[in-house]
């Protein structure tokens, strides 16, 4: 699975795109990166308000699409970008 990290998930990470092996439901994966990268990435991903839940502003989009769901089933081919969007003006 290739993970890509855009915004300030690429900053925590320290690299725009992983390579993992992994089969699972999104909320494992989640999991697996808070435990590699630490607070800094859990305060990104996670709700500040329900910590079993993820940050509902952090986006995640799976071979191209917009997949909200909390327990998304990953095979292990994918290409998933992680990212919390940026507003200004």
């Amino acid at each position: 699975m290739r993970l890509c990290f855009l915004s300030g998930l690429k900053e925590v990470v320290g690299q725009e795109e992983l390579d993992i092996d992994y089969r699972g439901g999104l909320s494992g994966l989640l999991k697996l990166l808070c435990e590699r990268y630490g607070d800094d990435l859990r305060r990104l991903v996670q709700d500040p308000d329900h910590p079993d839940k993820r940050n509902p502003f952090l986006k995640v989009l799976v071979d191209g699409e917009d997949r909200p769901e909390e327990e998304l089933q990953l095979v292990g081919s994918e290409t998933v970008f992680l990212f919390l969007p940026i507003a200004g003006g």
